[in-house]
């Protein structure tokens, strides 16, 4: 009796006729994939070869081909010869594409000639959501997220590092400058140098030529500020655990029903302050209501942003970050100071009214700076080394659209409980995607094509979301119904 279990010969020929479908199970998420894209009716969004022609070699179906990358990413296979190892060896893969076996080159194209059709796509699988009842249209979560570009550091050039090149290809002709006498003085001496004369001056012809470029590349960067040579739309950002990488900024506005993403953007800045009114535009626009209710954290806090948003009918609700450079303690900061319309100015803690000063005939409140202050009472308040840290007394300063922040933080405080649902709500959508999906940095470039690449992301996981809440044979069974 043999001690373990035994299997048929993998040599032997067998007559067993085997089917396809009954090798994939029931529950099998690939399954939903390929109920869900043939609903979305891939052909009527526009991509390419959607109408074949009658000479030449037949083009793939994009209807596979949309399946092939849905699945890919489901999985968190993202390079176009990753994915295309799959065709050969995944029973999933070769179920859902009919045993098609596109190469790489077409994978890759594919994503790249249908840009716009992509985010068709993520529009039309958002009114599939919408028709299952899984977004609430009422309020979303802004974030944003750096994900590394495809711009390594050895092609990123700013002005300091290549002067701390220069400044290192110096010292190093230096040492062989020196190296290069002591050369002729171990001659002289019938020693046998480690280099001679003839390597050490190729070297330094060789620091010569390089110091040559780098000053032409100083002026090219003096010229048109730092150069990012593999994605020039790449930035230096700060991301986390206090470092810097070369990345893009992906903004996103997630639903608070079910937490499915409703739009997606990328953008070349570095900060979140001003993309708070274009992404929150995006997913009203993308929902369709009137008006909707945007939660973002302090990182969004813009008053013009606000102007921006009122005008839309978008609501904000967005922390604010207490950063009163005038005030001495924060116990004084200048949300303790109540602002009066009537008088147009600030009633402090103690009771005494700040008054507006400096006016300028030109001053307009969208532009320009209005500042407050009461130095006569300041002088002999018990308080004044607690509450200000001018010489003269405290001054209360309103930056442009004061009166609109000030709204939004009556706002954000009254919905304190509101607002403390942001984070549960927009950080689901980055776990998800940056782990189980394996997105933390881009494979493309350029803003278009990394701006396709996050929707393609942010699409799978909104189907990812769908299956996980309905679950598979329910959703198969509506999508075929």
């Amino acid at each position: 009796m043999e001690r373990y279990k035994s299997v048929d010969n993998r040599d032997q020929m067998n007559l067993m006729l085997m089917c396809m479908d009954d090798m994939i199970s029931p529950d099998s998420e690939v399954r939903a994939i390929d109920a869900i894209v043939d609903k979305m009716n891939i052909p009527s969004i526009g991509f390419t070869y959607s109408v074949t022609k009658e000479t030449g070699r037949k083009p793939y179906n994009p209807v596979d081909m949309f399946k092939l990358y849905a699945y890919s990413y489901f999985n968190g296979i993202r390079s176009s010869r990753k994915i295309e190892r799959e065709c050969y060896r995944n029973i999933e893969v070769m179920w859902l594409i009919n045993g098609l076996k596109p190469d790489f080159k077409t994978i890759a194209d594919f994503r790249k000639d249908n840009k716009k059709q992509i985010k068709l796509a993520f529009h039309k699988f958002s009114m599939i959501c919408d028709e299952l009842g899984l977004i609430g249209k009422e309020m979303v979560a802004v974030d944003g997220s750096k994900f590394r570009a495809s711009n390594s550091r050895l092609a990123y050039h700013s002005e300091k590092k290549i002067e701390r090149k220069i400044e290192h290809y110096n010292k190093t002709v230096e040492q062989y400058l020196i190296l290069l006498d002591s050369c002729d003085e171990q001659e002289s001496d019938s020693i046998t140098p480690k280099l001679s004369r003839a390597e050490i001056e190729e070297k330094i012809e060789g620091i010569n030529k390089r110091l040559a470029e780098l000053e032409e590349l100083k002026q090219q960067v003096k010229g048109n500020g730092t150069i990012y040579k593999t994605d020039p739309d790449s930035r230096m950002m700060k991301v986390s655990n206090k470092g810097c990488d070369i990345c893009h900024n992906v903004q996103i506005a997630v639903d608070d029903k079910n937490h499915l993403v409703v739009a997606v953007d990328v953008t070349s800045e570095p900060v979140d302050k001003g993309q708070f009114h274009s992404i929150a535009l995006q997913a009203k626009e993308e929902l369709g209501v009137e008006s909707i209710t945007a939660i973002a954290d302090k990182g969004y806090y813009s008053a013009s942003q606000f102007a921006k948003c009122k005008e839309d009918n978008i609501i904000p609700i967005v922390s604010k970050a207490d950063n009163s450079f005038m005030a001495a303690t924060k116990e004084y900061g200048k949300t303790e100071f109540r602002y009066d319309a009537t008088q147009d100015g600030y009633i402090c803690p103690q009771g005494h009214l700040l008054k507006a000063y400096h006016h300028r005939k030109e001053y307009t409140q969208e532009t320009d700076v209005k500042r407050y202050q009461n130095y006569e009472a300041c002088s002999h308040c018990p308080v004044r080394e607690k509450c200000s840290n001018g010489k003269k007394g405290r001054t209360i300063q309103d930056r442009p659209f004061q009166r609109i922040a000030d709204e939004v933080d009556k706002r954000t405080k009254q919905f304190a409980d509101m607002y403390k649902i942001r984070k549960q709500t927009v950080e689901h959508p980055w776990g998800t995607v940056k782990r189980a999906m394996g997105f933390s940095y881009f494979l493309t470039r350029r803003t278009e094509n990394v701006r396709t690449e996050s929707l393609l992301h942010f699409l799978v996981y909104n189907m990812k979301r769908a299956i996980n809440i309905v679950g598979t044979r329910q959703l198969v069974g509506i999508m075929q119904g």
